[in-house]
């Protein structure tokens, strides 16, 4: 008997989400693990969430989970076979890193994480990803100093990547992974009340179209019951029903099991 994949993330985590929801409309069951299931070192060296374990196979990064699982599973509608459309979809993916998770970076982790906790740094990521943190954390309006970034990610998705034809990314008939992994950081800001995209109609026109695709409201449980952090700053006491209500919403599909995961578990692991 096969063994069920282990997807290890929480739904505070973006990266996670996209994974979560690619495996809902796939309609593959999977178990929502925690970091000591399995040595962690030593099969994530970064730390970080999402990473799954597929039987023996252990992978992270968020793109490469995406890819590897639609690919293992056929998932043409997220990752079309067809060559153009799945390069395109390929240069968003690796785009992302520099792109749309700066709307992260930038705006919603100093709202949602620096209330709770002051930021931690492995070697790598002090290499890596501190500069934009810090900046963004020792900002004296993080609100204006995150939107004016969010500003000029959204403007250049209006003009190079949304079109009046198709409200997809990439422009496909359905929702690509390309959607999932852009929604997961810029869709997450509406529910936070942390950006006003009314100044871009088809970023606008794409944000409602998302919110068709199916398990949304599942996927991001944890940000509806979250809120407005904008006016009503984050706290350890908003954010345990949040990640419970996410959690709940997981299981409620039916294709969610194994929910043996803590606070502490899925506040410290978010990417």
């Amino acid at each position: 008997m096969a063994q069920p994949l282990i997807i290890f993330g929480s739904p505070a985590s973006q990266p996670s989400r996209t994974v979560y929801w690619s495996c809902l409309l796939g309609g593959l069951p999977f178990h929502l693990g925690v970091r000591e299931d399995v040595g962690v070192h030593d099969a994530n060296p970064r730390l970080q969430v999402p990473w799954i374990k597929d039987g023996d196979f252990i992978l992270t990064e968020m793109a490469a989970i995406a890819c590897y699982l639609a690919e293992r599973h056929a998932w043409q509608q997220l990752y079309p076979a067809e060559e153009q459309t799945r390069a395109r979809i390929n240069q968003f993916l690796h785009m992302h890193h520099t792109l749309v998770r700066g709307a992260t970076r930038r705006l919603m982790a100093p709202h949602v994480v620096k209330p709770l906790r002051k930021y931690s740094f492995t070697p790598l990521n002090e290499v890596l990803i501190a500069d934009s943190i810090k900046a963004a954390w020792e900002a004296s309006d993080p609100l204006v100093a995150g939107g004016k970034a969010v500003h000029t990610i959204t403007e250049f998705l209006e003009e190079n990547y949304f079109s009046n034809e198709v409200p997809f990314v990439c422009k496909t008939e359905t929702a690509s992974l390309a959607d999932l992994v852009c929604y997961a950081e810029l869709g997450q800001l509406t529910f936070a009340n942390l950006f006003d995209f009314s100044g871009y109609p088809r970023t606008e026109r794409w944000l409602r179209a998302m919110t068709h695709v199916p398990f949304h409201d599942a996927v991001h449980a944890f940000n509806i019951k979250l809120g407005d952090i904008a006016t009503i700053p984050n706290s350890f006491e908003r954010m345990a029903p949040a990640l419970d209500a996410g959690v709940k919403a997981l299981q409620a599909t039916g294709l969610v099991t194994n929910l043996s995961v803590t606070f502490r578990d899925m506040v410290l692991t978010a990417d």
